[in-house]
């Protein structure tokens, strides 16, 4: 197993494990935040495929405009529902995109979306992989002061 087959073995686990947890949003609560400057609890689980669709327009060299990319339509949920279909679809591109590059393109350089030196392509799918685990965990602390428990498929509680 090489690099790119473990990033998406783990990353894919916890893609689905956001999607499913957007999915059990309840009813009313998507826009729910614990505070004003927290990241409402569906944007929370879905923002991540955005990033995943400005990490392949950096790697193609296409300009990325961060503050337009989060307006833009097509990343605007209406619903849970919604943005856990946009979170699996974006990431079945994702690894479309990745199978489709050189076995050197780990090792190749883009400048990241949010501006700065150039990184190896390897670490910035570390951390795109590390910032999905983050807002897993920061779903599951959403759920818990929802009175939820996180379901053992999120891959957090042990029985």
């Amino acid at each position: 197993m090489g690099p790119l087959d473990a990033y998406l073995e783990k990353t894919g686990t916890v893609v689905e494990h956001m999607a499913l947890a957007l999915e059990q949003i309840p009813e009313g609560k998507a826009l729910w935040k614990p505070c004003e400057k927290a990241l409402p609890w569906m944007y929370l689980l879905s923002h991540n495929a955005l990033q995943r669709i400005l990490f392949m327009k950096c790697a193609n060299g296409e300009p990325v405009d961060l503050a337009a990319a989060k307006r833009d339509p097509a990343f605007q949920s209406k619903n849970p529902m919604d943005a856990a279909a946009m979170v699996r679809r974006i990431w079945v591109e994702h690894v479309a995109f990745l199978k489709s590059k050189p076995d050197d393109f780990l090792k190749s350089s883009v400048v990241p979306f949010w501006g700065g030196t150039a990184l190896a392509v390897e670490r910035m799918l570390g951390w795109m992989y590390e910032e999905n685990v983050h807002h897993r965990g920061q779903a599951w602390i959403y759920a818990r002061m929802n009175g939820i428990t996180p379901p053992s498929i999120w891959g957090t509680e042990r029985r």
